[in-house]
């Protein structure tokens, strides 16, 4: 890690000097200023001493960014995994995969700080957006208890006082049909509003024989916002919107396992054809209602602002999929479950740049979920029911947190933060269990209930601390050492319960800018110590939690942008990634010898090399401006489980993507036509090894789509 730093600053002076001693180039436009709220404080990305990324809609757009797996075509740090319908971020290889009514998130998303407990719905939220960010690294202090692994906040675009909007409609393969529209308005002198709509459908990606199609998209959500400013110090911001997921959702592709001398020989599919054709027994159905509404209130007090932010969430979801991925087997799974989310947070934040820079704030966090999940085996077209879940989970989460930064000399700022947290979980209800082998000629037996009654409560204090300096007004170097926490909580089956995991990051960073803005390198390095990760792993048709004891994780990342010429822009990435159990036992004998241990595997999906690549380029030509775009990203091996078996192996793979976008002069008018994943490679979003099912079951992103969008604006 220090020899990056090292290198960094040896290279500063010299490409500063080599910048005054050579004419002066033509002038270009640059990369320009991008302004991010991953501080809780409006400040220059560049500025920043922390590992992010921003895409502004401008970039989303170019870049083909429609929903959040598309982030993975430019950011290397991230990847992105899925299970029926819910969308797993993983970042510098820390994720989670638990998606059950106790899970959390090992990465923080928030829409306009608002954050999202559940993950099902979070693609639905791309539109009509004022920029992303995306934070590296755990953001403990300010982010709270899931954000051991970082925080994507997904910004929408707000009102203004000018009358403007647009409207954009898409067409292509798989019958894709999607249409976005937005429209601003100012009411009255201090009120402003602003409505915005989406639409998103294709018939679905696999064809599953006489189960129809799958992996099918049928979304439709709007949202409404109010922004009113009485004074020039009040700025209220009243935010609404409602989102229902449709279609067949997303769908298992179950490959049979085959045995050569009692060892298995099956991997998952390399094969397009193969990933996007398989038969199914039962056809999946996704019926989910997203209800969000957001109050926002600033208050400047010429020395600070304070900040008040009040979300509520419901969320009605119902997704029934055909569990087992085959023909020949009938086994399904029905989640039918109801959330409510509440949350409060009360800010206030210092409002001078330079000197001593602090805020502090109180959070609560509270979520009621009520569910009943069936597990069926349909052999005959009358489900049998193998097990049943009736239950009442609350979630809550209280925290104070502080951080400061002082100018010690000029340019060389130091920092601190704290959080403490308390977190309850409790679960109440009952369930049945019964044989997953169970024949369905053997009626339904008399049953007998199991009742459930849990409760724990964890708290935790998280910290910050970090020190940067300001070479030039271009170039940055930081150091610094995060914390990171994520609640425990408890299985199914008197499994027992799992702990709080916690994470120790430490970082060297530096940011910097060359040749009048037009050239941009970011370089970080880190190394982490995990105590106690929270790994999923699926047992049967159920999926619990276990504790690894310590991981490490260790990486480079850098990131370059260029602009040399007008109209030009050429992006480069790259993160090599080190991420292994130190410490993982899953069964000991009485005398608590380990029998069976995971040292030395690689964390799931944490690819060693990750790399990414894009070039664009304007040139005017038809009475028109043409922008052309190409863009690839690597991802070498990785694995879909803790197992690191060859039936849960993402091999190396590249997915290009390109665009050409046409604007002609003197319109508000563009047209682009674009195709994805060129190469139509198999990537794996899941993958487990299922012995009740004899199968990998495996669930995978989209195949190559083309298409073409025409966006009128005003």
């Amino acid at each position: 890690m220090s020899s990056v730093l090292a290198i960094t600053v040896a290279a500063v002076p010299q490409i500063a000097a080599a910048q005054s001693t050579e004419s002066p180039a033509p002038q270009a436009e640059g990369l320009g200023e991008i302004v991010v709220t991953a501080t809780k404080r409006s400040e220059d990305s560049q500025k920043t001493a922390t590992a992010l990324q921003v895409f502004t809609p401008d970039q989303l757009k170019k870049n083909g960014i429609a929903d959040v797996s598309g982030l993975t075509t430019v950011s290397p740090s991230l990847n992105i995994g899925a299970s029926s319908g819910a969308a797993f971020l993983s970042i510098r290889g820390v994720s989670s995969r638990d998606f059950t009514e106790i899970g959390d998130s090992a990465i923080a998303v928030s829409i306009d700080d608002q954050y999202l407990q559940r993950p099902t719905g979070i693609n639905a939220s791309f539109y009509d957006l004022e920029r992303i960010e995306v934070l590296r690294g755990p953001q403990g202090t300010l982010y709270g208890r899931n954000a051991t692994g970082g925080a994507v906040n997904i910004i929408t675009k707000k009102p203004t006082d000018q009358v403007e909007g647009y409207v954009s409609l898409e067409a292509g393969n798989y019958k894709t049909i999607n249409a976005d529209a937005a429209v601003n308005l100012p009411i009255t002198e201090g009120i402003s509003m602003r409505a915005s709509a989406v639409s998103r459908y294709n018939e679905g990606y696999r064809d599953n024989g006489d189960a129809g199609r799958g992996d099918s998209t049928n979304v439709k959500g709007g949202r409404l916002q109010f922004l009113l400013t009485p004074t020039d110090r009040l700025k209220i911001l009243l935010s609404g919107d409602y989102m229902h997921l449709g279609g067949n959702g997303a769908v298992y592709d179950g490959v049979k396992l085959t045995t050569v001398d009692g060892v298995i020989t099956t991997t998952p599919k390399d094969s397009a054809y193969g990933a996007t054709h398989f038969d199914l027994s039962t056809k999946g159905r996704m019926d989910t209602t997203n209800v969000r509404a957001l109050g926002r209130i600033d208050y400047d007090l010429d020395f600070a602002t304070i900040s008040s932010i009040t979300g509520y969430m419901k969320q009605d979801l119902f997704n029934r999929w055909d569990n087992d991925g085959q023909a020949d087997k009938y086994y399904i799974y029905t989640r039918d479950e109801v959330s409510e989310d509440f949350s409060q947070e009360l800010r206030i934040s210092s409002n001078n740049q330079y000197g001593f820079i602090w805020q502090g704030g109180l959070y609560y966090f509270n979520e009621d979920l009520s569910l009943a999940n069936f597990f069926d085996n349909d052999v005959s077209g009358s489900p049998v029911n193998l097990r049943e879940y009736h239950y009442d989970v609350t979630t809550r989460s209280k925290a104070a947190f502080g951080q400061v930064s002082y100018d010690v000399l000029d340019g060389l700022r130091i920092s601190g933060g704290v959080r403490y947290t308390e977190d309850m979980k409790s679960r109440e209800g009952y369930s049945w269990v019964g044989s997953l082998t169970q024949d369905v000629t053997d009626g339904v037996a008399e049953r007998t209930y199991g009742t459930d009654d849990t409760r724990a409560k964890w708290t935790k204090v998280t910290w910050h601390g970090g020190i940067d300096y300001t070479i030039s007004p271009e170039n940055l170097l930081y150091a610094k050492v995060d914390s990171g926490y994520k609640s425990g909580g408890f299985n199914n089956f008197g499994l027992g319960d799992y702990d709080p995991e916690t994470l120790i990051a430490y970082e060297l960073g530096s940011k910097n800018r060359f040749f009048d803005d037009k050239l941009q390198v970011n370089l970080s390095a880190f190394w982490y110590d995990y105590k106690d990760q929270q790994v999923s792993q699926v047992i049967g048709a159920d999926t619990i939690v276990v504790n690894a004891g310590k991981s490490r994780i260790k990486g480079i990342e850098a990131e370059t942008v260029a602009a040399p010429f007008e109209g030009s822009r050429i992006d480069f990435s790259v993160t090599y990634l080190d991420a292994k159990y130190r410490d993982f036992c899953t069964n000991k004998t009485t005398d608590g010898d380990c029998t069976v241990n995971y040292e030395g595997n690689f964390l799931v999906q944490s690819p060693k090399w990750s790399i990414n690549a894009g070039i664009q380029q304007g040139f005017a030509a038809l009475g028109g401006e043409f922008t052309a775009r190409a863009q690839t990203q690597y991802r070498s091996e990785q694995w879909m489980s803790y197992y690191n078996r060859s039936t849960e192996r993402q091999g190396a793979y590249t997915r290009t993507d390109l665009s050409l976008e046409y604007v002609p002069d003197n319109t508000n008018l563009s047209v682009q036509a674009y195709v994805r994943n060129l190469e139509n490679s198999v990537v794996l979003t899941e993958a487990a090894q299922s012995g009740l099912y004899g199968a990998i079951r495996s669930q995978y992103a989209p195949p190559r789509t083309y298409g073409a969008r025409i966006t009128y604006r005003w």
